[in-house]
């Protein structure tokens, strides 16, 4: 009896079916792609802003740009293009991803990476220059030393002045299409040290300086004109 149990057993097992893998759905696949997409869009953020400048300095290189009083930063390694002036009207795209922040054990944190940068509308430096149509000229002593970044910097620093001063006598000089140029020095003022631009016109082989701008170098390339009257430093912003 025993054993046609178990014959009858093993006769049962043969002869069923091993059970089906029920398939995914193509419904189901497409739903998982559309949340993806979603996620990804979600992601992705466009915004207004006033264009500041380029830092490549760093491990990343930036984009910085200003809207109303808030400052912002943004990863901008696969963008190329360096023709954007200060105060320009930019649109920006960008999308939040990951750093990896150097001698801090590359710890990786999240920043704005630039997808994409549109100029809306050109600021006052980029007018400046459409319609001056001249380089600025500079010069400075040979017992000072400056490098090729710093003075090219400086040349931004001094162009974003001229361009949007309420001074008189620069104003006059740029709608005559005079030629400035300035003078660069290292001064101490009050125990600081400061870069010191002399803007002027050279009128009869004589040197008239219409203007003192002092750069604090180590406070954010804070500028100050300097007031001759009351003998004190005016930000300038």
């Amino acid at each position: 009896m025993r054993i046609l149990q178990l014959f009858l057993l093993t006769i049962f097992l043969s002869c069923a079916k091993p059970a089906e893998k029920t398939p995914v759905s193509s419904e189901k696949k497409l739903k998982t792609v559309v949340i993806l997409e979603k996620k990804e869009k979600l992601n992705i953020q466009k915004d207004t802003l006033n264009f500041v400048d380029y830092n490549d300095d760093g491990d990343y290189m930036l984009l910085n740009a200003k809207k109303d009083q808030s400052d912002f930063s943004f990863i901008n390694d696969k963008n190329e293009d360096r023709t954007l002036l200060k105060g320009d009207l930019i649109e920006i795209t960008w999308k939040k991803d990951t750093i990896y922040i150097s001698g801090d054990g590359e710890t990786p944190e999240l920043a704005e990476w630039v997808i994409s940068v549109e100029k809306l509308k050109d600021g006052k430096v980029s007018v400046f220059r459409k319609n001056y149509q001249k380089k600025l000229k500079y010069n400075w002593s040979s017992e000072e030393s400056f490098s090729k970044d710093y003075l090219d910097k400086l040349y931004l620093i001094v162009e974003y002045y001229i361009a949007n001063t309420k001074n008189v006598m620069i104003k006059d000089a740029v709608s005559k299409k005079e030629q400035l140029e300035y003078s660069i020095e290292e001064q101490t003022r009050d125990g600081k040290k400061y870069t010191v631009v002399g803007i002027s016109i050279v009128f009869e082989h004589r040197v008239n300086t219409l203007k003192w701008l002092y750069l604090d170098q180590d406070n954010g390339n804070k500028l100050y004109g300097y007031d001759l009257p009351n003998d004190q430093l005016v930000n300038f912003e």
